[in-house]
């Protein structure tokens, strides 16, 4: 994982399945820079990842307050349609890293601009 102010970039190994443990050892890394901070969550699938349905359950949508998935294939896209239906908050699929990076950074930017006027 790669982490910015507001966002996190999670490039995994082809051969890597995210399941419940590896979603919670994720997570777990994710609060510990962040802690309580507002971020978008980048899932960069460049070489293609298998994700357990069930690891959304562990996802918090008050702090993490948005998916971006990165893909090329059609394959990709219906995984993240399917993705997309298990998660609260903001999602997108992008077909480039830069895209979802320019995402990931307006959707923080407002939701911080958001916070501030509360």
């Amino acid at each position: 994982m790669y982490c910015y102010e507001n966002y996190v970039i999670g490039n995994l190994n082809p051969e890597v399945k995210v399941t419940n443990a590896i979603a919670i050892q994720m997570l777990d890394d994710i609060n510990k820079h962040f802690g309580n901070g507002k971020i978008v969550f980048i899932s960069n699938r460049e070489f293609g990842n298998e994700v357990d349905p069930k690891v959304y359950k562990l996802v918090n949508p008050a702090t993490m307050i948005g998916i971006a998935i990165v893909g090329s294939t059609q394959e990709q896209k219906i995984q993240a349609a399917i993705e997309q239906s298990l998660y609260g908050g903001s999602f997108g699929y992008f077909n480039t890293l830069e895209s979802a990076v320019v995402w990931a950074k307006s959707f923080t930017l407002d939701s911080n601009l958001l916070s501030t006027s509360e």
